[in-house]
């Protein structure tokens, strides 16, 4: 009968429904990025898809505007190179001797219109001689000698007329190869430069990893227009946060924000969000839950280094409740969208329906059906 008596009066577990203040928080993750980046990707190479990695700068290196980050093989160019530079050797060879050739034949012909010049002289002189003691026919004939020597004279300055026409277009010709080839030429120099990719701000490098989640390395080939390395400026940096899609209407701008940054020390900051997104996506090709991005600055420690690809946790506070009746949320039953609680009596207990309004990380906030001082079961 004792032993009765002492189990009914020992207590069981309880929690004291309570009024305080509540703070509405959205959590949610994210990872640090650089305001100011710029991305190294192969360059633009007539003929070339696949690029191999020939030189690249290490991870968390800081380079500044010019150096060389990544260098992407050019044997390919150089050999194509070498040809192109042969038929230019050639291209060159050939308008050389083209001038001269043409040079000479010019000359040849000069020297045919004084020959004809001089003919054309000699007969227009026996022309013109009056004798009445030679005769008809010998008169006749140097008549017919000067017509001839006039028309050699004239189809002489033709020809070298022609000649000079046809050699400014051999030459032009020649030379329009020559400069197709001079500029191909360039091109391949100027190819084999730029494969050699340069810094164009001054920031840390940071390996871009491909759609397998694989950093690139020295002898991997990589596609055209495939990320190698981002450039990040860390003295300027914010967080790029995912908000889930159900907390999308609680989040506004300039909202205050709490940043805990993962590391082997936990760093805290305070931040804002300046930014939301406008569309929602796919929080990774394997989770399909709907996101939209928020980008919240903050003010960067001294005395700590932070680099992009650090990830975070963030407490958004949406709202503050005054006086809001709360308990742990071991006290509640949550069924069916239905909150229950088990009233501690003096005799004995007794269930409650309650009406919760919101559930805020380990407590619960009660819209009705309880007041502040009740005993609930635990």
């Amino acid at each position: 009968m004792l032993l009765v008596l002492l189990c009914a009066c020992e207590k069981a577990p309880s929690e004291t429904v309570k009024l305080e203040q509540v703070r509405l928080i959205v959590t949610a993750s994210g990872e640090l990025e650089s305001k100011q980046t710029a991305m190294i990707a192969p360059p633009s190479v007539s003929g070339m898809w696949q690029y191999q990695i020939k030189q690249l700068t290490a991870e968390n290196t800081r380079v500044k505007k010019g150096e060389v980050i990544v260098a992407f093989d050019s044997k390919k160019v150089v050999d194509r190179l070498v040809d192109k530079q042969a038929d230019l050797d050639r291209a060159q060879k050939e308008l050389e001797n083209k001038k001269i050739k043409e040079e000479e034949s010019e000359q040849e012909l000069i020297l045919s219109i004084a020959e004809k010049q001089m003919e054309y002289e000699k007969a227009e002189r026996k022309a013109d001689i009056i004798d009445n003691s030679r005769a008809e026919n010998d008169r006749k004939k140097s008549v017919i000698d000067f017509t001839i020597a006039e028309n050699d004279l004239f189809l002489a300055k033709e020809r070298l007329t022609f000649h000079k026409n046809n050699k400014a277009l051999n030459l032009k010709l020649a030379k329009g190869k020559v400069n197709r080839l001079t500029a191909e030429v360039n091109d391949f120099k100027s190819d084999i430069e730029r494969l050699k990719v340069k810094a164009p701000i001054d920031g840390m490098v940071i390996y871009r990893a491909n759609w397998q989640g694989e950093k690139p390395a020295v002898g991997e080939s990589i596609q055209f227009g495939q990320p190698v390395v981002e450039l990040a400026v860390i003295e300027q940096m914010q967080l790029k946060a995912q908000i889930a899609e159900p907390d999308s209407g609680k989040i506004k701008l300039n909202q205050k924000v709490k940043i805990m940054i993962d590391g082997t020390q936990e760093i805290v900051l305070q931040g804002s969000i300046v930014e939301l997104g406008r569309v929602f996506r796919d929080k990774s090709s394997q989770d399909k839950r709907r996101v939209f991005d928020a980008i919240i600055a903050f003010e960067q420690p001294k005395d700590t280094v932070i680099r992009p690809g650090m990830t975070a946790r963030i407490e958004v506070v949406t709202a503050m409740i005054d006086n809001a009746l709360t308990l742990p949320s071991q006290a509640v039953k949550l069924e069916n969208g239905q909150g229950s609680v088990r009233i501690t009596g003096l005799f004995s207990d007794h269930e409650e329906t309650i009406e919760v309004a919101h559930i805020v990380g380990d407590k619960v906030v009660i819209k009705s059906g309880l007041s502040q001082g009740d005993i609930v079961a635990l």
